[in-house]
């Protein structure tokens, strides 16, 4: 695959979004799907994913959160979750999207979470792909492989070489022989910054405890959801479990070899997946 094929055909262009300017990919035509990625990431993370679900007939659309990728950094210079959720919301509202579908990876699963539960009359479905925010960071990093995954990645923001960022990247995988060298590119341009970097730190350095996606809270959860978790994720099965059970009717997808990235690790699967849910197929 090529990152530029597989966006070959994609509108994309700079939108205001309250007073931030963001980068917004769009595909396809017909009800939309919209994209959120995680933390340090960017809209190419679903390069693999958006022309799959816009030939099901789904405009899929996806954006860089704030100060992510080319999005503006935020003039106040907060990234808690609640923050980057204000700016997703200020782009849905700005391109008029009254119920879309959301997909979320990792922070960008915490944050379509959280509109949902913010908006629910909005209505659209809800599938969270390795969402964070289901653990306390202190309780997240007492694993040991998750303190040095965390630690590894890191260094691409303190020194944002090709070699970092391919690191980066492979902590990410569970065959870390996947990483595709044009993101490893794409990304190193992005991380080069400083400003980019500063925040990165932020938002990794941001006490988000208050915004966690306890199981009460996603009890609130009125639309239909599908956790997708990679077989060697990192957080455990049991919390996925446990969030999935609190959210009525929601069910939880295990997706074999692979890691945090399992829309990109296992595109075909992860896809057809997430095709069948947003057109309306169980929970």
């Amino acid at each position: 695959m090529s990152l530029w094929l597989d966006l070959l055909g994609a509108q994309i262009r700079q939108i205001r979004a309250g007073d931030v300017t963001t980068r917004v990919v769009t595909m396809g035509s017909g009800p939309p799907a919209v994209f959120l990625h995680g933390r340090g990431g960017h809209l190419e993370t679903f390069a693999r994913t958006l022309p799959a679900i816009a030939a099901s007939g789904r405009r899929a659309i996806a954006f860089d959160l704030l100060g992510h990728g080319l999005t503006q950094r935020a003039d106040h210079g907060r990234y808690g979750v609640e923050d980057i959720a204000d700016h997703a919301a200020a782009v849905l509202d700005t391109l008029r999207l009254e119920n879309p579908d959301l997909v979320g990876q990792s922070l960008g699963g915490w944050v379509a979470a959280l509109l949902a539960l913010r908006a629910p009359s909005r209505g659209g479905r809800l599938a969270l792909i390795e969402p964070a925010g289901l653990q306390p960071e202190d309780e997240r990093l007492s694993d040991a492989t998750v303190r040095a995954a965390y630690e590894r990645g890191g260094r691409a923001y303190a020194e944002p070489t090709p070699d970092a960022v391919r690191t980066r990247l492979a902590g990410l995988l569970a065959d870390p022989g996947g990483v595709d060298p044009e993101m490893v590119e794409v990304r190193s341009v992005l991380y080069r910054p400083a400003e980019a970097r500063q925040v990165h730190r932020r938002v990794r350095g941001t006490d988000n405890g208050a915004s966690l996606l306890t199981p009460g809270r996603l009890a609130a959860l009125t639309v239909p959801a599908l956790f997708i978790r990679g077989e060697h994720g990192h957080t455990p099965a049991r919390v996925v479990d446990m969030a999935a059970a609190a959210v009525p009717g929601a069910r939880v997808l295990t997706i074999p070899g692979a890691k945090q990235w399992p829309h990109y690790e296992r595109p075909g699967v992860v896809n057809d997946a997430l095709i069948a849910f947003l057109q309306g197929g169980p929970t």
